[in-house]
């Protein structure tokens, strides 16, 4: 059985919910359940095994009537952060895969009981099963066909691996593969991960939608049988492990295909063969896990990516777009080269900045852009297909405009700009993967910022990091030669284009990972 309960706080999280819950079917006798709230959403599901059960509970705590008046008739009335719920029964079926994870759940209840094992409201990771095989690899995005959520996939591989739940990270692992070129691993940090989505259907698709792009790396091969060898298990030189040999080395892309839409498309999803859902759903009790949702999601189909890339950067080079400023095509190009949207949306909200802003104040609208990287929400299962569409971009787009207007009416003289010693910069983050746009931000001007003041929007200060942002960091195992040599070294040797503005270097920073202030032509 599955209940609805309506009037959270859509602040609440679904580890809250879970507790609570958790006491009040306690009193029930009811020990095994699963919940599910959204983010930022004031609803929440929750699925019991045992439709007796479940009745039980409505018979004390349901809503029958909507409203405050239906909530006057409830025998026992629930509260949760001082607002008042509503739980009636849910319109849906409960999901089969839930319900047959609850069972398994219950099982292991009542063995660890026999054994006289300690009861605890989690499995001990020894307990879990944590290893799950693959036969296909997807990367892409999420869009939405209608109102229901669909999978785009840019990239395709039936490649056979592993995925192997770490104690920090999710782990793929190809290393299994004979041919060495494809003996390779990616690692997703639980940090990373966005949401991740389990189909319900009987094709069982696993979904990480991420923050930012998984690290990615090749193995090396070692020697075996080799003199070295020989040398090692005679004891007359020192181990392998004491030369710190690397076992493998960072690269920027499985493949050339990979390489096209690894730092943009941030979704990436594995078709798990032999089926085990319910070991998957039961990974969700473990601490320290992410939260998987159960959700039936569709494929969808849209041009390749880096035919919409291709076609985008047409567009803000084109001679209709000329009369733009820069900063509003930096900001069209980050929406889609972040993954905040996919290129093709992206055209769409310029060809409604061609209709609706004729006669704009443009300096006014990069502002009013610049706001929706702060309103767009992460498309998932959590977020309603709406929340996202053209309709609602553009009016969100409007009504930026019109308060970055009446802004600038009540800050006339406050802007930072008008102090000498501060410029909005530029900047740009390079990582192993791929190169991410930020800024501008206002930052004190060195010496080249002072000497040419009048063109500061010409200077780009770029950061070398890792895919989260930090510096890279040195792994005894791991060799990051590729990084340093062919992959950072061909972007300070060749050019960051924006907008079609290409940036070079021109000089070099002390200060953290900066390589500098790169110049446009």
């Amino acid at each position: 059985m599955e209940v609805f309960v309506r009037n959270l706080q859509q602040e609440a999280t679904e580890k809250q919910v879970r507790q609570y819950f958790r006491l009040i079917l306690a009193e029930l006798g009811i020990n095994v359940f699963h919940c599910q709230k959204p983010r930022n959403k004031g609803y929440a599901k929750i699925t019991l095994l045992d439709p007796r059960s479940g009745q039980r509970f409505l018979d004390i705590h349901g809503q029958l009537i909507p409203g405050s008046q239906g909530f006057r008739t409830v025998k026992k009335k629930l509260y949760h952060m001082t607002r008042p719920l509503n739980c009636s029964l849910s319109n849906t079926a409960p999901d089969e895969y839930i319900l047959k994870s609850l069972d398994r759940e219950k099982t292991e209840r009542i063995q660890a009981k026999r054994s006289y094992a300690p009861t605890a409201s989690v499995i001990s990771e020894k307990q879990s099963r944590r290893i799950f095989d693959f036969n296909i690899l997807y990367c892409g995005g999420m869009d939405y066909v209608g109102s229901d959520l669909a999978f785009v996939p840019y990239y395709g591989k039936a490649r056979s691996g592993r995925l192997v739940f770490g104690r920090h990270f999710v782990l793929v692992d190809f290393s299994t593969s004979v041919v060495a070129s494809l003996a390779q691993q990616m690692e997703i940090p639980y940090s990373s991960i966005q949401s991740l989505i389990m189909g319900r259907s009987t094709d069982p698709l696993m979904t990480f939608s991420l923050l930012f792009a998984p690290r990615i790396f090749q193995r090396i091969p070692q020697p075996e049988n080799d003199l070295v060898n020989g040398i090692i298990q005679l004891g007359l030189t020192k181990s392998q492990k004491k030369q710190n040999v690397p076992e493998r080395r960072r690269i920027s892309a499985l493949d050339p295909s990979h390489q096209a839409v690894v730092a943009s498309c941030l979704c990436y999803q594995f078709h798990i063969y032999p089926t085990d859902i319910t070991s998957i759903l039961a990974l969700k009790r473990l601490p320290g896990y992410p939260d998987i949702v159960s959700w039936n999601m569709k494929m969808s189909q849209q041009a390749p990516f880096h035919v919409q890339m291709s076609e985008l950067n047409s567009r803000l080079n084109s001679i209709k777009f000329q009369k733009y400023p820069f900063e509003l095509k930096f900001y069209l190009q980050k929406l889609a080269q972040n993954g905040y949207l996919a290129p093709h949306k992206v055209l769409q909200v310029m060809r409604g900045i061609g209709k609706t802003f004729l006669n704009a104040d443009l300096s006014a609208l990069a502002d009013a852009v610049y706001k929706l990287f702060g309103q767009i929400p992460f498309p998932g299962a959590e977020t309603e297909g709406s929340e996202i569409s053209l309709l609602t971009l553009q009016d969100l787009l409007a009504n930026n405009y019109s308060k970055v207007i009446r802004e600038k009416e009540y800050s006339k003289g406050l802007s930072i700009t008008e102090y000498e010693q501060i410029a909005m910069v530029y900047k740009a983050t390079v990582t192993p993967v791929g190169i991410y746009l930020y800024g501008p931000e206002p930052e004190i001007k060195n010496r080249v910022l002072r000497k040419y003041s009048d063109y500061t929007n010409f200077f780009l200060q770029v950061t070398f990091a890792d895919e989260d942002g930090e510096p890279l960091r040195y792994e005894r195992t791991t060799s990051l030669s590729s990084v340093y040599h062919e992959r950072f070294k061909a972007v300070l040797e060749g050019n960051i284009t924006i907008a079609g503005r290409p940036y070079e270097v021109t000089g070099k920073m002390r200060s953290k990972n900066r390589a500098g202030f790169l110049s446009g032509n």
